[in-house]
């Protein structure tokens, strides 16, 4: 009797920890995931950018500067927390897919009916 529930207590604790080591993959699985997607969204903004950038006048390059610039801040501002060291990866992708359409738009809008830098 007593091998019984030695034998049931360690099969029960070592499912335990599987299910716990399982919960921590998948954990670390979603960050490293996020992360992915987030450096590819990323280097996907630098692209557009330099195309929507080679596009404008000089007046109008010196407003998308201003307007990335601001946009930085702000990003940084909602998804980084500078207390703890640590960056919010699904805050920082929401605002890079934002700000990627955003330059999309207007980058096919210089494309296609001209540059409005005012929509900078």
């Amino acid at each position: 009797m007593r091998k019984i529930l030695i034998i049931s207590l360690l099969i029960g604790f070592i499912l335990q920890t599987a299910v716990a080591r399982d919960r921590y993959d998948k954990t670390f699985d979603s960050i490293y995931v996020a992360q992915k997607i987030y450096y590819s969204l990323d280097k996907r903004l630098t692209q557009i950018y330099k195309k929507l950038k080679s596009k404008l006048s000089k007046k109008g390059k010196k407003v998308l500067i201003k307007s990335e610039e601001r946009w930085i801040v702000d990003r940084d501002h909602r998804c980084a927390y500078p207390e703890t060291n640590s960056v919010n990866v699904d805050c920082a992708v929401y605002e890079t897919k934002k700000r990627l359409h955003f330059l999309e738009d207007r980058l096919r809008e210089c494309e296609e009916i001209g540059c409005k830098i005012d929509r900078l």
